[in-house]
């Protein structure tokens, strides 16, 4: 790209934005007319202001993002303009556009800098390239969405980024780890208030979150964090439990961690509850079975409330009554308490349901 010191370039053809293909300005006046029935020359030109030659011929971009990289401050309007404009101008592969998201995303966890950059249209921008898809680094894709779960943290900018849940429910399978974390991250803060039209939508990346509740042998934070949201929206639960079940998911309560710990027990009673509330059986939970074959036993709700996995789940809540942190003990005396108010819902409907399937079954074979 073409530099001017006066700040404007010729534009020739239809070049992408940021990209202009300067040519030596001299005044239109001053070229010969070959011939009087060809048309003016002045007609062919178009001056134009490059809002990208300041920054890089001053390299006030750079200037700012250095400032601001080392310290956090309040942004200003013209901080603001200029990096608005740079998100637009600069190509996805311009190696100055990584520090620039980290810039913007360090920035939101001031409350005030999350209004100005709504104002100037930087969250809308975040949204924009998001959902488009755009062909970044692998550092460069991880900021963006970094950018957009720190944005998320605002309830006031949900509508401008909720066009983005769809992506971000594809990138949770991603074969980077950081980005599939990352994007549960921007899905936990959306998902704070699921409305009835999203329900669909959030349905979706149920399994995909299930598939990683374990990373490496651990718990993961981020997928607990998610599906604690998730279960507590009444509407999603019976498509969280009859989804496919997951080798060792009552496991998740023999972490060391505290905070992997409150989650997991969390979701577990954010679950129970609604079971007990929705009175949520094996028949009722028919429709939600993702197996083929409409199997119970190989749902979540057999893993974690069928009579032998219930049993199992008492005695390892039961242990943790005694946990030193409140917050804890407290969530599994409650749990308990459900599960024993809930007694005789989950055996008699558990070993009822079997039994009549493998009837069914028999009378398929004969």
């Amino acid at each position: 790209m073409g530099q001017q010191q006066s700040g404007f370039v010729v534009e020739i053809a239809s070049p992408r934005l940021g990209r202009f293909q300067a040519l030596p300005q001299k005044d239109p006046e001053d070229e010969e007319i070959s011939s009087p029935l060809s048309s003016p020359v002045g007609t062919e030109w178009r001056i134009i202001s490059n809002p990208c030659s300041e920054m890089f011929g001053t390299q006030r971009l750079r200037g700012l993002i250095q400032k601001l990289y080392k310290q956090q401050k309040l942004f200003n309007e013209g901080d603001a303009k200029l990096m608005f404009t740079s998100l637009h101008a600069l190509d996805p592969a311009a190696d100055i556009l990584l520090p620039l998201l980290t810039v913007i995303s360090n920035a939101t966890a001031i409350q005030s800098n999350q209004v100005i950059l709504r104002e100037n249209g930087i969250t809308h921008r975040i949204s924009e390239m998001v959902s488009s898809g755009l062909t970044l680094s692998k550092g460069g894709k991880v900021m963006l969405m970094q950018c957009l779960a720190n944005m998320a943290v605002s309830k006031e900018n949900h509508k401008i980024l909720s066009p983005c849940i769809p992506r971000l429910i594809d990138r949770i399978s991603s074969g980077d780890e950081t980005e599939g974390s990352v994007a549960m991250q921007a899905l936990t803060n959306l998902s704070i208030d699921i409305t009835k039209d999203q329900i669909e939508m959030y349905s979706r990346c149920i399994p995909r979150v299930l598939s990683r509740v374990w990373l490496r042998g651990e718990p993961s934070l981020d997928a607990l964090r998610l599906l604690v949201n998730l279960s507590c929206c009444p509407d999603l639960v019976p498509h969280i439990l009859g989804s496919k079940i997951i080798n060792g998911i009552l496991c998740v309560l023999d972490t060391d961690k505290t905070e992997i710990l409150i989650r997991a027990i969390t979701w577990i009673l954010c679950m129970s509850s609604a079971v007990d509330a929705l009175h949520i059986t094996y028949d009722k939970l028919g429709p939600f079975i993702i197996d083929p074959f409409g199997n119970p036993s190989h749902t979540l709700f057999h893993a974690i409330f069928g009579y032998r996995a219930r049993n199992e789940l008492e005695k390892r809540v039961e242990l943790l009554v005694k946990h030193p942190q409140p917050d804890i003990s407290k969530k599994c005396l409650r749990l308990l308490e459900i599960l024993s108010q809930a007694s005789l819902l989950f055996p008699n409907h558990s070993y009822f349901f079997h039994y009549r399937f493998l009837f069914l079954l028999q009378q398929d074979s004969i």
